[in-house]
């Protein structure tokens, strides 16, 4: 017996397919966006500054310096989650949308790519709980943040430190392009 085209068991087996092809698509363009879609000038940047607030203990040495791999591990808050002299939770801080200077960031102290950052923090969300870093459209909002919360640590174009803003946050790595 030959089934009916309108069977609820065809809508079904017609819905699957849909939702099936629609997340191959889906998956598609997200790797082709990842691949082609977040490609900036990344010449645009000469410097990026990491910064931490003035008001974090780290900052106070003489001279405070992270190094890649411990800025990477700061901001990917792995293995640590808080940071040691205040025992403060580590605030990773981000831009909003992509730019230059996230580029930068990724590639030179991360090593890795928008989607994989995405996914890492979405994957720590899922996992323990842990919340995103928090995002800001500009070198002034992520400046003003950083230098309000003492576990924060960012990074922003060495441009934007102004004498008013090196007041409220201490570099502790400088990348160059």
């Amino acid at each position: 017996m030959k089934l009916q085209s309108n069977t609820p068991y065809n809508n079904l087996q017609n819905l699957i397919t849909i939702n099936k092809r629609f997340v191959f698509f889906l998956i598609a363009v997200l790797v082709i966006w990842s691949v082609f879609g977040f490609k900036t000038n990344i010449s645009k940047v000469t410097s990026v500054a990491v910064i931490i607030s003035s008001d974090n203990p780290f900052a106070f040495d003489d001279n405070p310096t992270l190094s890649v791999s411990d800025v990477k591990s700061y901001f990917l808050r792995k293995p640590k989650r808080r940071w040691p002299q205040t025992n403060n939770i580590i605030l990773p801080v981000d831009r909003i949308k992509f730019c230059p200077e996230q580029e930068l960031f990724y590639l030179k102290i991360l090593n890795m790519n928008t989607w994989e950052v995405e996914n890492y923090f979405l994957q720590k969300q899922y996992q323990n709980g842990d919340r995103p870093p928090d995002r800001f459209s500009t070198d002034k909002e992520i400046i003003d943040f950083v230098g309000d919360e003492i576990g924060a640590i960012g990074y922003v174009n060495v441009n934007s430190l102004t004498t008013e803003a090196k007041t409220k946050v201490k570099v502790v790595l400088i990348i160059n392009n």
